[in-house]
């Protein structure tokens, strides 16, 4: 089979948690006997060949007009009113306009989309919908809603990652769910073995980008509560939120204890984690959290906001954390302290959850993804597959 895999949307160090996806299903995928051909951004070649060191992939360079990540977009991002920026009207405009370099279909037999919110445009396409945050009000765009809906109408297959976005995308479009299927994931960043280490007292990790749902404002608003500690906030720095949050981090109350590094190495993260006292999620919205994930594959002891999705990620891994109002400073310094205090108790839960996900690997996940692609270039004959690790997730997960 050939697999095409529109990367296009994915801009290295600067997409998060799509771009750790990304890396990890090629890998995955690079196990297998069947040819990939994966088109990217002009000029990320290099960045790519690295990140999935397979010779085995056809690289296929696009220039894609209108990016973000460069000086020019950068300035647009951050002074462009929030009303235009998630526009229909300006949606449109974009996808027309970068639809003039759209990839080609290099003779595929069927094309993955890591990211749902970017226009389909190769047959039968295969779309990944990570979660339902764009339909949600208060929280996404009415440009790209309009686009997954499009996007979900026309694609032969929708992947969804875990149960919470996998109900709401059944719940959503239920024309659609005979062609919606789960595929979990492993953790992004999984605990390495490394020298064994004692955790830094009062050391809090949030990695993330700066998106304004991660929610960063109510965690640097509960750190000048907790003189005690500081944080480590590594991720891709998306304006304007970066620098809202970098002139607040620089005031006297926090200087010097919270730390936005950027985009760093898999390495400096792993350190990150080996020293790290718990991991803190004030995200407001997530398929399923990279950052908690990982926190239990460390053993690391987690406070999280209340969040819908959040308090679902708990529900099916069995785990148990420090649960805090999303916006109140107050609750989330109070949980981090609860936290602290009861390290032991929270650690031993982290661990516990993190068992039900130890063995996903990313050749796993690619084995499910294999068997819905072929399910597609078949003709979509009898029922889709279905992931026997997705079915013990939504049984229950391990209680």
């Amino acid at each position: 089979m050939r697999i095409g895999v529109d990367a296009t949307s994915v801009r290295p160090g600067h997409s998060a948690g799509i771009e750790a996806f990304t890396y990890g299903l090629l890998n995955g995928l690079t196990d297998g006997p069947h040819e990939l051909i994966v088109h990217v951004l002009n000029g990320t070649g290099d960045e790519w060949r690295q990140r999935v060191p397979s010779k085995r992939i056809g690289w296929s360079q696009v220039r894609t007009p209108l990016r973000t990540d460069n000086r020019i977009g950068r300035l647009l991002r951050r002074h462009t009113p929030r009303s235009a920026v998630t526009s229909v009207a300006l949606r449109r405009t974009v996808n027309l306009v970068r639809q003039w370099n759209r990839s080609p279909a290099a003779g595929v037999d069927v094309t993955v989309y890591p990211f749902a919110a970017v226009p389909v445009h190769a047959e039968p396409s295969v779309i990944v919908l990570h979660d339902l945050r764009q339909l949600q009000p208060g929280l996404g765009s009415p440009g790209f809603a309009e686009v997954i809906r499009r996007n979900v109408a026309a694609a032969a297959a929708v992947v969804v990652s875990w149960p919470h976005p996998y109900e709401q995308a059944v719940r959503a479009f239920p024309e659609a769910r005979d062609k919606i299927a789960m595929i979990p994931l492993p953790a992004f960043h999984a605990a390495r073995q490394l020298p064994p280490t004692e955790p830094e007292p009062g050391l809090l990790v949030f990695p993330s980008s700066t998106a304004p749902l991660k929610n960063h404002a109510t965690l640097l608003e509960a750190m000048a509560l907790l003189p005690e500690c500081r944080v480590v906030c590594p991720g891709p720095l998306v304006e304007p939120e970066a620098s809202r949050l970098l002139a607040r981090a620089a005031r006297p109350d926090l200087r010097g204890r919270v730390s936005f590094p950027g985009f760093v190495s898999t390495e400096e993260l792993a350190s990150l984690y080996a020293r790290a006292s718990a991991v803190v999620v004030p995200s407001l919205w997530e398929a399923a959290s990279g950052a908690m994930l990982e926190a239990f594959s460390w053993g690391l002891p987690v406070a999280c906001a209340d969040s819908e999705p959040l308090l679902a990620q708990l529900e099916f891994t069995g785990a148990d954390a420090a649960v805090f109002a999303a916006q109140d400073p107050a609750a989330l310094a109070a949980a981090v302290r609860r936290l602290l205090q009861e390290r032991q108790h929270y650690a031993r839960a982290s661990r516990a959850a993190g068992e039900l996900l130890a063995a996903r690997t990313w050749r796993d996940t690619a084995v499910d993804y294999v068997a819905v692609l072929d399910w597609v270039r078949s003709g979509r004959t009898g029922p889709m597959p279905r992931s026997s690790f997705a079915q013990t997730l939504l049984s229950g997960g391990n209680r």
